[in-house]
């Protein structure tokens, strides 16, 4: 259990982190540049220190450009556009609907059996959301919501639920004895490269991109390791020896650290709407996961 609390514990942290060097470079151009490092890095360990790993059969080539797409391109794209306007801890909040996403794409793609305790858990634990996301975020959103929830927030939903669908097959690929390393260096390498075009059309790729260079560098260099490097190896680690929906279901856990780590650090406002909102997703994933535990 101890490990799972240090693996949302290091989640949490990425957000703050990614709030921190928005200040500092545009945001997809810090996606593009920081993915292609990172994958960058994993790839040379893999082929210099796992040389029997660095290899990607023909018949599979297909899944790992789905990896690149939704684990990353799908994921970062929308989720540092939306952390423009958004607190960090209301990011990681929103993310900890991911549990839920995970029970209902296992239902859907594996067709495994979604009980009457997990189907509730999942009905009050997507129910806890509603709360934060009525709740005001930046005034930059002026214009930009629907029903109340502002297009921010849907983008960043967008994000979860692509990277929820991506770790199923991340799971399929190291059930066929691909390397973690391999998986994650290859996916962000190609990701990155996307993000760097979509920064190029949108954003405009010269010496504007970055605010200030040394911040810029130490920040990334900072987030690459704790996001990348630990927290999707670890991740990744967890997951060849425990099911999705385990390792997820104590996402709660995240949004915990996440209030501390934004009040603290960023000086986030902390409403009592997130507090309504975090207590109810915890009651839907205790409910959620003793349907888990009786199996």
């Amino acid at each position: 259990m101890f490990l799972v609390v240090l693996l949302y514990a290091i989640l949490a942290l990425t957000f703050t982190i990614a709030k921190i060097s928005l200040e500092f470079a545009k945001p997809f151009f810090l996606v593009g540049f920081r993915m292609i490092l990172a994958g960058g890095i994993m790839l040379l360990f893999t082929y210099f220190f796992k040389r029997n790993k660095f290899y990607i059969k023909k018949s599979d080539i297909w899944l790992f450009i789905k990896v690149a797409i939704f684990h990353i391109y799908l994921v970062y794209i929308p989720d540092i556009w939306s952390l423009q306007y958004l607190s960090s801890s209301k990011s990681n909040l929103i993310y900890s609907a991911t549990p839920f996403i995970a029970a209902l794409l296992s239902y859907i793609l594996l067709k495994e059996k979604l009980k009457f305790k997990k189907f509730l858990g999942m009905l009050i634990g997507l129910a806890g959301l509603i709360p934060i996301l009525l709740t005001q975020t930046d005034i930059r959103e002026t214009g930009m919501e629907f029903f109340s929830v502002s297009f921010p927030e849907i983008v960043l939903l967008i994000a979860v639920i692509s990277g929820a669908y991506a770790w199923f097959i991340v799971k399929k690929l190291l059930d066929k004895g691909y390397s973690l390393l391999m998986i994650n260096g290859f996916s962000m390498l190609l990701g990155g490269f996307w993000a760097l075009i979509t920064a190029f059309f949108v954003e405009g790729i010269n010496k504007n991109s970055i605010f200030d260079f040394w911040p810029f560098l130490g920040w990334t260099l900072l987030l690459i390791f704790v996001a990348n490097i630990v927290f999707y190896n670890f991740y990744g680690w967890l997951l060849k020896r425990y099911s999705i929906t385990f390792v997820t279901s104590a996402g709660f856990l995240s949004p915990v650290f996440g209030a501390f780590y934004g009040y603290f650090f960023l000086s986030e406002t902390i409403s009592w709407h997130y507090y309504v909102s975090l207590i109810a997703i915890i009651i839907g994933l205790f409910v959620f996961y003793r349907e888990e535990r009786s199996k």
